[in-house]
C-alpha cells in the first residue's frame, strides 16, 4: 500500500496518484467522501445510452422458448 501526503495547490488541496497504479494523465474521475471520511475516486465512463448504438439483445435470447406473455 502507498503512502501520500496532501499539498495546497491554490485554493485546493491535491494528492499526487503514484505511478504504480497506472491512472492515465487526463483521467477524468469522479470523488466523493464517504463513510469515515474515506476519499473515493472512481474513473468517468462514457454514457452507454447516449449516440444512436442500437443495444436490443434480440440475439441473447434466439433459441429461448417463451412461456405466455414474456413477449
Amino acid at each position: 500500500m502507498n503512502t501520500v501526503k496532501t499539498r495546497k495547490v491554490g485554493n485546493s488541496v491535491t494528492v499526487t496518484i503514484p505511478k504504480t497504479l497506472n491512472v492515465p494523465e487526463g483521467q477524468e474521475m469522479f470523488v466523493y467522501k464517504g463513510v469515515d471520511n474515506v476519499i473515493v475516486l472512481a474513473p468517468k465512463i462514457p454514457d452507454p445510452f447516449s449516440g444512436d448504438a442500437d443495444l436490443r439483445m434480440e440475439d441473447d435470447f434466439e433459441g429461448v422458448k417463451f412461456l405466455d406473455s414474456e413477449i
